[in-house]
């Protein structure tokens, strides 16, 4: 005969065991819900008008050169603009967002293309060799993947 308080038992600890792994699936997916909602909040920063009008004018340019690039945008732009980026690329390279996503949405590899010689610049008068160190990680990473998002023509 089975004895009733042993049932109990058994129905109690299952329903603990469950409820755990409730709780680790509820807490993956706060985790991911955080990482939208700070992409969002990323995202916002770009919408402005000065770092739209900022990124415009690299977007635009031919230039090859760190002073080429610094006679169409002010430092205080490029930096802007390098800064967002690079704080974007940081998130791939902490694990916080797969960088597949971020390559989807943003070109690093063409953005590192105009910005490279200036970075390259800013980092050797800095003497900051890391200087936006995560950016151009991710724009050869990019490039290795052959997968431009939506700039696909490239």
């Amino acid at each position: 005969m089975v004895d009733a308080s042993l049932v109990l038992d058994t129905i109690v600890a299952v329903s603990i065991a469950a409820g755990a792994l409730f709780a680790v699936a509820e807490l993956r997916d706060m985790k991911r819900d955080r990482r939208i909602l700070l992409i969002q909040q990323i995202n916002d920063h770009i919408a402005t008008r000065e770092f739209t009008d900022s990124l415009d004018k690299i977007w635009k340019s031919n230039a090859n050169s760190a002073e080429e690039l610094e006679r169409l945008a002010s430092a205080s732009e490029l930096h802007m603009v390098a800064n967002y980026f690079e704080g974007v690329a940081h998130l791939g390279a902490q694990g916080l967002v797969h960088k597949s996503v971020l390559i989807a949405y943003w070109p690093y590899y063409v953005l590192w293309k105009k910005m490279g010689p200036w970075i390259l610049a800013e980092r050797k008068a800095a003497n900051l060799p890391a200087m936006y160190a995560d950016m151009e990680d991710l724009a050869h990473w990019q490039e290795q993947q052959k997968d431009f998002g939506y700039f696909r023509k490239v």
